[in-house]
């Protein structure tokens, strides 16, 4: 997707949001995190380009529908909801990649000194990857998860390296595993200066960008060999349907608690609170995971694409009706 292509598809949501949606100028700005007379220009481009008629004649349209849905229904600062292709599988990771880099570049691309932290997981370290280079030495990036699997191999997936490369930026890494292996182990890699000293920058941050992980035989932390398969089976036993930076959920978006979780290093979920906690996830086999944090609270924004987003309108739509 190029950067016309990205353009028309914020003139999409900026003309949805107008004409269909009915909202002022100064509240798509804020929505779109563009100034006013940038609106402007982008509905000129809108009508320019004849996205405007008696509908909006583009496919961004249904996404915008299913964005503004779930951002009033579970209460975020922004939704983003890439269209996705139902028969390509990568061309739709790669729309909901742009989009992330989209919202994460509005916080790069600022002047000031920033604190930023990631988590890991594909989505993740894709987003990272569709941005292009940015000269910003000023900003600190820190993983709020361990890079280390139980083989001792390097998390694959791990994007605070990349960004600070493209960036200049300084890189903040978590020295542990993602789970221990036992409590007391635990304890004493989080004792250590160097993971508290990481943990500090990590409560500076402003935002934080996350993947959603599901949880059942194809899920990553299985897959990557961070928890073993008889961890995987009592965290279903448990009632696990997702995770949130290995924190595992059920569907109520509750913590699972359970002898796996209790050894899991990764820095705790209910230090976002005073933070802009960024879920990156999209597919029909996330719909459950990420709906789980939404009804969790733990979100404030969440970037996902078409077939996630209108699983989890239905999903929700169909428990309020059955209660």
């Amino acid at each position: 997707m190029d950067k016309f292509e990205v353009k028309l598809d914020q003139a999409a949501r900026a003309a949805w949001l107008s004409y269909i949606g009915g909202r002022t100028q100064d509240e798509i700005a804020t929505q779109l995190g563009v100034s006013r007379p940038g609106v402007q220009r982008l509905l000129a481009l809108a009508r320019q380009e004849s996205l405007v008629k008696v509908s909006i004649d583009h496919p961004i349209a249904s996404c915008t529908a299913l964005a503004e849905a779930i951002r009033d229904r579970f209460g975020l600062a922004f939704c983003d909801v890439a269209p996705a292709d139902a028969g390509d599988t990568a061309s739709s990771a790669r729309y909901l990649a742009v989009a992330a880099a989209e919202r994460l570049s509005r916080y790069l691309d600022r002047t000031d000194p920033l604190t930023l932290s990631l988590g890991t997981g594909r989505s993740v370290r894709a987003m990272v990857e569709a941005l292009g280079r940015i000269d910003r030495p000023q900003h600190r990036f820190v993983s709020l998860v361990g890079n280390v699997a139980r083989d001792g191999s390097a998390n694959r997936y791990d994007g605070v390296m990349v960004l600070a490369d493209k960036t200049g930026g300084e890189r903040f890494l978590l020295p542990a595993p993602v789970v221990a292996d036992s409590v007391g182990e635990k304890a004493a890699l989080c004792d250590q200066r160097l993971f508290q000293a990481v943990v500090d920058v990590a409560r500076q941050a402003e935002v934080a960008f996350v993947g959603v992980g599901r949880i059942d035989r194809q899920a990553t932390l299985f897959q990557d060999h961070f928890i073993s398969e008889a961890e995987l089976d009592e965290l279903i036993a448990g009632g696990a349907v997702g995770e949130l930076l290995g924190w595992p959920m059920n569907a109520r978006g509750e913590r699972v608690d359970c002898s796996t979780s209790q050894r899991i290093t990764s820095l705790p979920l209910e230090m976002f609170h005073e933070q802009t906690l960024v879920a990156l996830a999209g597919g029909r086999d996330k719909g459950p995971a990420i709906l789980a944090a939404l009804r969790g609270g733990w979100l404030k924004g969440l970037v996902t694409d078409e077939h996630a987003a209108r699983l989890i309108v239905d999903a929700d739509t169909s428990s309020r009706e059955s209660a």
